[in-house]
């Protein structure tokens, strides 16, 4: 999911490998002192949904920070937005400080797909494990997807490096799919899209995959178009263009802080109140509703994991009660799908370190990396374990969402796949 696309990955991540080769590679086997780094954007406009995703992560390490026989547990965080969104040269440089941390065993994150594109490389070098709650993009773990997203499937897994990035979310081809079946079938009924992304890997894919499905329902794209943060000012000429083209539902492939919101209200702006289609880029998100005004209304967004209603077990139920408790008073705190997804993956890494520490293992990166890839995790979200590639192998489903009349977000319903 998510990324801004603003330098060249080429040099991004050489850059950020150079400087990983020189800290640790497989942390300190006698050290007791054991951290958890979260990568997300956690500042200016994406906070609505990286706070809440950080939260999860936080809480989860909170209830564990004493793991047994003299082992305790912190959180470190690294935030890699920057004045315009998420940006590729501060996910190399704050995973290249995550690597050269021998305190650190694990990561949640990235948040994005675009800058998991620039970190899965440093981080898999290093040995360290990283789960990822939101990266949606198929190229990242599966090799015949990678080039035509614009990665360099070599760079991300080097040879004779054992793969330490995993995902608990389903991908891009699923969302796609399920985003392109919203817009072909009721309440929206779409059989013209025009079709937007922001020029990000996330992006471009979940764009192709919606046109495929959409069209594949009979459905036909009346024109194609791209925006990113520096063209937010041209967003009410792209309203006037896709207007011309007579669409009955427009499909924005990208994140909130790059456009798409602009978009939508300046389509509003103009008269045109025909829905508004778009993935976990803007699903659920607060921001949108600001960015968008009241232009928000009738936009339909999927999120790749649970709704938080649909969530009704014990644990869950308790997750929730501590969730609430933990983050009043802080900024942002919203429960969103992502705080769920990451605290299952904070707890994936957790189970996995107190396993090696029951064991009389040494929790290491390698160790701790084998046994994540061996796990068999019941979570709140599902029961999970990863195959060889790193992707969930368990359930993953998606939610659907829409922005009603109070200018709210609301579950629609869910899609198990």
């Amino acid at each position: 999911m998510r990324a801004a696309v603003r330098v060249s990955f080429v040099a991004v991540f050489a850059a950020g490998l150079s400087l990983a080769a020189c800290g640790p590679s497989s942390g300190s086997s006698g050290n007791k002192n054991l951290v958890i780094g979260t990568l997300l954007p956690v500042s200016q406009v994406d906070a609505g949904v990286g706070l809440p995703t950080q939260y999860g992560v936080d809480l989860a390490v909170s209830q564990n920070a004493n793991l047994g026989n003299g082992y305790t547990l912190s959180v470190v965080h690294k935030d890699y937005e920057g004045a315009s969104g998420p940006d590729k040269t501060q996910g190399a440089s704050k995973a290249t400080e995550l690597v050269n941390n021998a305190n650190v065993v694990a990561v949640v994150g990235p948040f994005n797909s675009g800058i998991a594109q620039v970190t899965i490389g440093i981080t898999n070098s290093a040995g360290l494990t990283m789960i990822s709650p939101t990266n949606t993009n198929p190229g990242l773990t599966l090799q015949q997807y990678a080039a035509a997203n614009g990665i360099i499937f070599s760079q991300l897994h080097p040879s004779g490096k054992p793969d330490a990035y995993f995902r608990t979310c389903g991908n891009d081809i699923i969302q796609g799919k399920v985003d392109g079946d919203v817009a072909a079938s009721a309440p929206i009924n779409g059989t013209k899209a025009y079709v937007i992304d922001d020029s990000s890997t996330y992006g471009k894919g979940l764009a192709t995959q919606f046109t495929n499905e959409f069209k594949s329902k009979g459905g036909s794209i009346v024109g194609n178009a791209e925006i990113t943060s520096a063209q937010i000012s041209t967003a009410p000429q792209l309203a006037s263009t896709i207007i011309s083209a007579g669409p009955d539902v427009v499909f924005y492939g990208g994140v909130t802080s790059q456009g798409g919101g602009a978009v939508k209200k300046a389509l509003f702006d103009a008269g045109f109140t025909k829905p508004m289609v778009g993935g976990d880029g803007i699903a659920d998100d607060p921001m949108w509703l600001t960015t968008a005004g009241d232009g928000a209304v009738n936009t339909y967004g999927t999120v790749a994991a649970p709704g938080v209603s649909t969530l009704t077990s014990a644990a869950a139920t308790k997750f929730k009660s501590d969730y609430t408790a933990f983050v009043a008073g802080k900024p942002d705190n919203t429960l969103l799908p992502y705080s769920v997804q990451a605290y299952d993956d904070a707890m994936i890494e957790i189970t996995a370190i107190k396993g090696l520490i029951s064991a009389g293992k040494d929790v290491t990166r390698a160790n701790v990396r084998d046994a994540v890839a061996a796990i068999n995790y019941s979570g709140l979200t599902g029961d999970i374990h990863f195959d060889s590639n790193g992707d969930n192998a368990g359930t993953k489903v998606f939610s659907v969402y829409t922005v009603d009349s109070t200018k709210t977000w609301v579950f629609l319903s869910q899609v198990t796949a």
